[in-house]
């Protein structure tokens, strides 16, 4: 690790006698006394009078039970849990403290010039805040509208991304977008109504929203001022070059994007899809148990409104809803499930890889489930969504073990490019399995969190306690 900065140092086996021997001289003869003093009460099998007052069971009991209920207890009031807000405030000012001194006296050097501005790209970014600045504004009483602003806030990202000469991450910022949109979507169905000018302090509730205001602007300038220091930072002192360099020789691809994340990064992957099983397994969970308003437990307004207009009472809502897009669906599913094969396999050189096939295979998924419903989807396929959370991370971990049975550093990579009878050249590389573990767990992860969400909608909402019942 050192290298050959090694520091000055004397190995013998034998140094005389030193102070540090005498140290363990005098412990050990300390030991021997106690076991001595002490061997008639540890024969007798009885608790010793004073230190077994203070057991290191007894104390480590203790200190649990002031961590765990009376420390919270006391941090409680200014300190709440129980409200989002309060805590996402802490944690952005906790973030912006730290960035803060971190960044306190450290000299920046900008070893680039600023590029000249382009007037279209300039009026795209302004559009991106518009949107921004109305999801906000909207967000608490208008969710839906919040909602398309957030869309328009991924479509800009994604055009960037495009105009920086970023098609992975445009692909990979499209495809999360829609994902996302309608999960979202779906989500907004099971939350409550919040009715405007219900406050039980209006003045509270404005300074409050200036408050977050400032916060959020101070911390977004901020972020912004950052990503501007870094951009002029110098390109020598980069990693960018070794990357661009060693990509093809080193691992056997041309699209240096993914070649950093199944192969030279590929640790920090694996962290990454372990934190996406992990966040999907629990939404499932916490979804298990979740129970909708009252007031959202109905159908939804469009299918009641539908259902309203057939004379003889037909449900329209369960059997004519959305049976034309559905049908339309219904025929592209195994197209884009065949683009997703697509993308995973041209991955390792152009736009694609093992993520992004992963999202575009959840895109058929979720529109099956909008479109045809969650009985019908399940009864005529086998999602499994926990299979391909478990088997991806095997695969992903099993191709780093691998590495190890040959004698190489966990999750080394090897790539050759074969020659094959009418195919021709065909690059082969170890990474690819690595790259199928990643997209295992996205589809899982994907599709345990939209079943967690459609099967809200099978659930029928618990009785009411009778009243006479309990009264008896």
């Amino acid at each position: 690790m050192l290298g050959t900065a090694l520091p000055a140092f004397d190995l013998a086996v034998w140094h005389g006698f030193t102070t540090p021997l005498l140290m363990s001289a005098l412990a050990f003869a300390g030991g021997c006394a106690a076991w001595a003093g002490l061997r008639g009460w540890f024969a007798r099998g009885e608790t010793l009078p004073l230190p077994g007052r203070f057991g290191a069971q007894r104390l480590f009991e203790r200190v649990l039970a002031l961590v765990t209920s009376s420390l919270p207890h006391a941090l409680e009031p200014a300190y709440s849990g129980r409200r989002l807000q309060p805590q996402l405030l802490l944690i952005v000012l906790a973030a912006a403290l730290a960035a803060g001194l971190a960044m306190y006296g450290t000299p920046m050097r900008f070893g680039l010039r600023a590029s000249a501005v382009d007037p279209a790209f300039a009026l795209l970014w302004l559009l991106g805040a518009v949107c921004v600045v109305g999801a906000v504004r909207l967000a608490k009483f208008h969710r839906l509208a919040a909602l398309v602003l957030v869309g328009g806030v991924g479509l800009v990202s994604c055009v960037s991304f495009v105009w920086l000469s970023a098609p992975d991450l445009a692909a990979t910022q499209l495809l999360v977008e829609a994902v996302t949109t309608i999960v979202i979507l779906l989500g907004l169905r099971w939350l409550p109504k919040r009715v405007a000018g219900l406050s039980p302090d209006p003045a509270l509730a404005r300074w409050r929203r200036y408050r977050d205001g400032v916060v959020a602007v101070g911390a977004g300038l901020g972020l912004a001022a950052l990503a501007y220091a870094a951009m002029l930072h110098p390109v020598a002192d980069s990693a960018s070059h070794f990357y661009l360099e060693k990509a093809l020789s080193e691992g056997g691809g041309r699209n240096v994007v993914n070649v950093i994340l199944v192969d030279f990064r590929g640790f920090d992957t694996l962290g990454e899809i372990t934190v996406l099983a992990i966040v999907a397994l629990s939404v499932f969970a916490l979804l298990r148990r979740f129970r909708p308003a009252v007031e959202s437990v109905g159908a939804p307004m469009q299918q009641r409104l539908q259902a309203a207009t057939r004379e003889d009472g037909y449900d329209a809502g369960r059997a004519d809803y959305l049976r034309i897009p559905g049908l339309i669906v219904q025929l592209m599913a195994p197209v884009i499930v065949l683009f997703g094969v697509h993308l995973f396999l041209r991955g390792h050189d152009l736009p694609g890889g093992g993520f992004a096939a992963g999202i575009t295979v959840s895109v058929a998924l979720v529109l099956l489930y909008m479109a045809r419903g969650a009985r019908w989807v399940e009864t005529r396929l086998k999602v499994a969504p926990l299979r391909w959370i478990g088997l991806g991370l095997l695969l992903a971990l099993a191709t780093g073990l691998g590495a190890l049975a040959f004698g190489h550093p966990f999750l080394s990579s090897h790539s050759r490019h074969a020659t094959l009878p009418l195919v021709g050249e065909l690059p082969l590389a170890s990474a690819l399995l690595f790259d199928l573990g990643v997209f295992g767990v996205v589809v899982g992860a994907t599709s345990l969190m939209l079943v967690a969400l459609a099967h809200q909608s099978l659930r029928r909402p618990r009785p009411l306690p009778d009243a006479d019942a309990e009264g008896g």
